[in-house]
């Protein structure tokens, strides 16, 4: 019998939280409610709640397939920020080639549609029943309701922009593109196969779901430092990036203003401590990995971190593209991310031998590798990932003031995050380039945090690796283009939702 393809895995897998402790995953062997008790009590539906969080990070079916983080390294491996140095393993080969996505027999399109429609279904299930919990009250089932309905905002976001055209408006900005396909749109816990939605539609759903979620998550108890749920900020994260993916520049600052509050940029010596710990001032979501949840391969750091030695890292060091180091100054702490020589094994040990400690030597070493991804121990690929940060916010805020002709507005915005990261840093004079100047921060910024992709698409700019010092090892040129209106910038419908999917009868072009 055919299933619809966003519950092909709709057993309600409710594994228990990262930070939860071991001895209560040992006394619960299968780490998982019964779809039966989870409304016995509120404590069941916590948990519950805790497992949507370990969906967004735990291994699916291969190597390639760890959650939303194995999304962040699609999106930025099919931009021109992260370099390949060497072929390596065959693993996100694919989609650095641009070719996995566009084929719906390909593992890529399946993956990336069945995550979050999976995530959507598990958060559905929760908004169905928890009114019927036995003596709830409201105190206790808001801050849940609101986490859960950001979620699916952000996962429904997710997919429109995956698997739909780019968002674009008009001069009066209005929406010019609306009646295009969009994605199904799920609100309800159900098996039944719905049809592709415009993207008008999605959109307003996705803005329905964030703003309710974000009264409802005022005034919810503080998350500690293990900032893994979502919480109002985190939010209103969501809501700044949809507004600036929407073109809503008002919208778009004013959220990322608010989000960031109560954040504090890192200090200099911070920046340069890996990119692992979620305790980090400004991080305001993130997944926290534990060594016993790591698959047997894969996971981000297996293939994101300089010091993991992993038979992709070992011989493939990531580097940045060598355009957009040239206009990093090097006043700048974001510079000594990336090694300007290959011999500074002081600062840039690269991978390193578990067994003796020191640096292996048969790794391969390039101009412009990365340190920004460090494990704290490299012989183990856990550690908590980034899926936002408060510099983010100032991004947007900032690009959103420039893109509403605001320059002052947006260049003092952007000082403040520049001038943390470079004491050295002055607000140029002349700001009719301010919008260009903070899109190039921006690519410094979150280089490797899986924005790429998502913003060459938004801002309808072409893909060019011509000059980056992209290795052709890789079954590609190293000057490879993706035109904006390529059709390559939609993913495709994966098959199996084809055919498990009456209402779904024609693909992506």
């Amino acid at each position: 019998m055919k299933r619809y393809i966003p519950y092909l895995i709709l057993t309600f897998l409710f594994l228990g939280l990262g930070s939860c402790k071991k001895g209560y995953l040992d006394t619960e062997p299968s780490d998982q409610i019964s779809s039966g008790k989870l409304f016995d009590n509120i404590n069941n539906v916590r948990v519950a709640l805790n497992g949507v969080y370990r969906l967004m990070y735990m291994q699916y079916s291969d190597q390639e397939q760890d959650g939303h983080p194995a999304i962040m390294i699609v999106m930025d491996f099919m931009g021109e920020d992260v370099v390949h140095t060497a072929a390596g393993t065959s693993y996100f080969r694919g989609a650095y080639k641009w070719t996995d996505h566009r084929a719906e027999a390909n593992d890529l399109p399946y993956f990336s549609y069945r995550l979050y429609y999976r995530i959507i279904a598990n958060v559905n299930r929760i908004l169905d029943g928890i009114d019927t919990v036995p003596g709830i009250t409201d105190e206790q089932k808001n801050p849940i309701v609101g986490e859960c309905l950001a979620i699916r905002g952000w996962a429904h976001h997710m997919l429109v922009q995956l698997f739909a055209k780019r968002y674009a408006t008009n001069s009066n900005g209005t929406s010019a593109n609306g009646n295009n396909l969009g994605v199904p749109i799920m609100t309800t816990y159900s098996e039944a196969p719905q049809p592709r939605a415009t993207v008008d539609q999605v959109y307003a759903q996705i803005n329905k779901d964030l703003d309710e979620a974000i009264v409802l998550l005022t005034g919810a108890p503080a998350r500690g430092i293990y900032r893994t749920h979502v919480d109002k900020s985190v939010a209103q994260g969501f809501k700044a990036r949809v507004a600036l993916t929407q073109q809503n520049w008002a919208v778009a600052a004013e959220y990322a203003l608010e989000a960031l509050k109560g954040y504090q940029l890192m200090s200099n010596t911070a920046y340069l401590d890996g990119f692992s710990d979620m305790k980090n001032s400004e991080w305001m979501w993130g997944a926290h990995q534990l060594p016993e949840q790591l698959p047997t391969y894969g996971s981000f750091f297996a293939y994101m971190s300089s010091n993991f030695n992993s038979a992709h890292t070992r011989p493939n060091p990531k580097k940045i593209n060598q355009i957009l180091y040239s206009l990093i100054p090097d006043t700048d702490i974001r510079k000594k991310l990336f090694a300007n020589n290959v011999n500074d094994y002081v600062n840039f040990p690269g991978v390193i031998n578990a067994g003796t400690g020191m640096s292996e030597p048969s790794q391969v070493r390039a101009l412009y590798m990365q340190r920004k991804f460090v494990v704290s121990d490299p012989a183990v690929s856990a550690g908590d990932i980034p899926f936002m940060r408060a510099a983010e916010m100032y991004l947007i805020a900032a690009e959103a003031k420039a893109s509403a002709n605001l320059n002052q507005e947006a260049a003092d915005i952007l000082k403040i995050l520049a001038i943390n990261r470079d004491p050295a840093y002055e607000t140029p004079q002349d700001l009719s380039d301010i919008k260009k100047f903070i899109l190039e921060h921006r690519r410094i910024e979150l280089w490797g945090e899986g924005f790429r992709f998502l913003d060459l698409k938004r801002l309808n700019e072409g893909m060019n690796r011509n000059g980056t010092g992209t290795t052709t090892s890789l079954g590609t040129t190293a000057s490879m283009e993706v035109p904006a209106d390529d059709p390559r910038w939609q993913f495709k419908i994966p098959r199996r939702e084809m055919q498990a999917n009456p209402f779904i009868t024609e693909n992506n072009p």
